[in-house]
Order: C-alpha cells, then sequence, then structure tokens
C-alpha cells in the first residue's frame, strides 16, 4: 500500500518510535551495523548498570547516531539501548538453532553477528569485573 510517495515497510522490520518526535524508524541491515560499531566504541556497560554514566554513554550514543546523514536515525536512549537487546537476543537465539542442528556447517558470521557477539562480550565481561568488585567489597 502506497503512503503518500513511500511504500510502507514490510511488518517484519522491526520499528522504532521515539519520544521527542513522531517520526517511525524502520531498523535496517545498516542501521543496525552502525548502531553496533557505535555501542562497542563507546562500551555503555563498563559502567554500573543503571547508572547516571551509562546512562550519559546512551545518549552519546543516540546522538551520535542522530547527526548521520545516511541512514537517518530518529532514535533516544532508550530505543537504542532496547534495539541492542532485541539484537542481542536475536543472535542468541541463532546461535541456538545452529547448534541443535546437526550435520551442518554454520554459513560464516556476518559483520552484524560478529558485533552483536562482540558486545554480548563486552557485557558479560563487564557483569563479572562488576559482580568481582562487589565480592571484594564484601569480603
Amino acid at each position: 500500500m502506497m503512503n503518500g510517495l513511500h511504500a510502507d515497510p514490510p511488518s517484519s522490520i522491526p520499528k522504532s518510535k521515539t519520544c521527542n518526535n513522531d517520526h517511525i524508524l524502520y531498523w535496517t541491515s545498516e542501521h543496525d551495523v552502525l548502531l553496533c560499531r557505535e555501542v562497542v566504541s563507546e562500551n555503555p556497560f563498563k559502567t554500573r548498570k543503571g547508572s547516571s554514566q551509562r546512562s550519559e554513554i546512551w545518549d552519546r550514543i543516540a546522538n551520535t547516531l542522530n547527526t548521520c546523514s545516511k541512514p537517518v536515525f530518529a532514535v533516544d536512549k532508550r530505543s537504542v539501548r532496547d534495539h541492542v537487546g532485541i539484537l542481542i537476543n536475536r543472535i542468541k537465539k541463532k546461535l541456538r538453532a545452529e547448534e541443535r542442528s546437526s550435520g551442518i556447517a554454520p554459513p560464516e558470521p556476518t559483520e552484524l553477528e560478529n558485533l552483536v557477539e562482540e558486545i554480548m562480550a563486552l557485557e558479560e565481561t563487564a557483569d563479572a569485573e562488576m559482580k568481582e568488585d562487589d565480592e571484594s567489597v564484601k569480603g
């Protein structure tokens, strides 16, 4: 169905709606790769979960992405953080499916898959370090 000059995107593409305006962002693989590159670069996981420092990092990531001219982003810190979670869950699901399938060599991972796996590793490393710090303070 045509809406003005633009065709409606397929319903399978995740949407993100920002709080500041009524722009709807349809996440493409190009958006996903740029988002993941920025997350790996900024590493919001180096700060404590729920802290104002982590919030500032997510805000900085969103602002950096919003300055991109191609592809165009219209995101806030929450939509960026939430979409990273969606990508992580998607990759985890794919990895579990590949482990269950037998006798099939999994295809070479894409740049996006590599970036998401790197984000997962950053998060796991940071969680382990935070837990270790908490235990050393208690003990």
